[in-house]
């Protein structure tokens, strides 16, 4: 029997998902420091509903002028108390926002692949904590989950963003659970020790991929 298998494209793209404050932003950006181009959810999120994104309108029409801050701009953390405390308000906001990002996602992965040979990438990460909720694992070749325990992510959330503990805990509860995400991912990364112990279980995945492959420079 034929191997009806898609070629594998190039460069590899990692879906890199974790529940909120797992980590992922330490994995990334030890990634990139190795060379890896990054495709960061978070960034594209504050891109389309910016007074000129593509999900701006909607999403004041949605949730009204009250999560304005005074110069227009969308107030993330007003928008996120009202999302996350309604799980309507945040299947609407979610199907306001998340096809606008998941395009300009799409068209990241491809401009980055089309670069010239000399200048293109080793490995393309798309880095998103709802990556296998919205579908956007399917804009990858392979998904890495980083995973925290529950109390230790609450705790870095509220340290982070400043959020009351029930407030942190309805964020991860309206997220997928570590144990569905690792079901789905083909690496779990362990981020329950030191940050060396983290980091190390990263470049030994790198290893494994891209070899001793010596990191192109970054692009100016």
């Amino acid at each position: 029997m034929s191997d009806k298998s898609p070629p594998v494209r190039s460069p590899l793209v990692i879906g890199l998902t974790g529940g909120i404050a797992a980590g992922k932003s330490s994995v990334s950006r030890r990634l990139e420091e190795k060379g890896a181009y990054i495709v960061e959810a978070d960034r594209l999120g504050h891109l389309v509903i910016a007074p000129d994104g593509e999900a701006y309108a909607e999403v004041v029409a949605a949730f009204g002028r009250g999560i304005l801050n005074p110069d227009g701009t969308v107030d993330r953390r007003k928008l996120g108390a009202t999302a996350f405390g309604d799980p309507a308000k945040l299947k609407v906001l979610n199907g306001i926002s998340h096809p606008r990002m998941g395009a300009r996602m799409a068209k990241e992965i491809a401009a980055a692949r089309a670069l010239p040979e000399g200048k293109r990438p080793p490995l393309i990460v798309l880095e998103a904590a709802i990556l296998l909720e919205t579908g956007w694992d399917q804009l990858c070749d392979v998904v890495w989950s980083v995973e925290a325990p529950t109390e230790l992510s609450i705790s870095r959330l509220m340290d982070r963003n400043g959020l009351s503990l029930e407030d942190a805990q309805a964020r991860l509860n309206a997220q997928m659970s570590n144990e569905e995400r690792a079901s789905r991912a083909q690496h779990v990364i362990r981020n329950s020790g030191s940050q060396d112990f983290l980091l190390d279980q990263v470049d030994l995945l790198w290893q494994k991929i891209v070899g001793a492959k010596k990191a192109p420079r970054a692009r100016a």
